[in-house]
């Protein structure tokens, strides 16, 4: 991306997916690549979900917007994967060249800092704070269903979520059968990005003396609930997990 003015059409396309809170079934989808980045000198990508509401006490990483930056300028940020100041949650800082100076690739934090320190750019630190996990870097996929199928999924963790945000069900069978995974909104496929990975948790507990099968789908949760197999319950836990594969 290049770019603030890039960063800023994508967080008005990304609105759509924070709105009222749902729990229901998935929207139609669309198709969207990752995103490319830079990190200490290197292209990385990740995943543009857009912006999020967040409560107090969530851990945040800076991402950097050139808004006027030259052909090939993509947002910058300072952490991946792996290491512990990672957090998939950006507080967005806007980079402005001074147009006394002229336009070069920003391709790290540390270029950043020198280019304000020259006095080439100005940067201006906002209060937008967007849902971008960077893919890769050693992290381990969590399998899931979705619709019968195997997906696979990345977990990064809670979220303190204020209301407005999107959510979906994530149904965690407590006592299922082996190989059992948690079971995700149906038809969720690698690139299909149009949903809200924000995930609230739908603990599922199978009733003593019932007869357990392995639940892949939200239609195999719903009828073993209807036949008084077991129950389900939504909890207050917000999970942030891209599905990756």
């Amino acid at each position: 991306m290049r770019r603030l003015l890039q960063l800023t059409a994508a967080l008005v396309v990304g609105a759509a997916l924070v709105g009222a809170a749902s729990a229901g079934a998935a929207e139609p989808m669309t198709k969207k690549t990752p995103t490319a980045g830079f990190y200490e000198g290197t292209v990385i990508h990740y995943f543009d979900f857009g912006p999020i509401k967040l409560k107090a006490g969530n851990k945040v990483a800076p991402i950097w917007a050139v808004t006027n930056g030259p052909t090939g300028q993509h947002n910058i940020v300072d952490t991946v994967p792996g290491r512990a100041d990672y957090s998939p949650l950006w507080q967005v800082s806007m980079v402005t060249w001074e147009a006394s100076a002229t336009p070069r690739l920003l391709r790290s934090a540390a270029d950043v800092k020198a280019a304000v320190r020259a006095g080439d750019v100005t940067v201006t630190k906002t209060a937008t704070v967007v849902n971008c996990p960077v893919l890769g870097f050693g992290q381990k996929r969590v399998a899931g269903f979705s619709n019968g199928h195997a997906i696979h999924y990345y977990d990064d963790g809670p979220v303190k979520v204020r209301p407005g945000n999107k959510t979906a069900p994530l149904y965690a069978p407590m006592n299922g059968v082996a190989g059992q995974h948690n079971i995700a909104l149906e038809n969720v496929a690698v690139g299909q990005t149009e949903y809200p990975p924000l995930w609230t948790i739908i603990a599922v507990e199978w009733k003593t003396g019932a007869h357990k099968t392995l639940l892949r789908s939200t239609a195999d949760v719903q009828r073993a609930r209807a036949r008084g197999l077991l129950t389900t319950k939504a909890t207050s836990l917000v999970v942030n997990c891209p599905v990756v594969a």
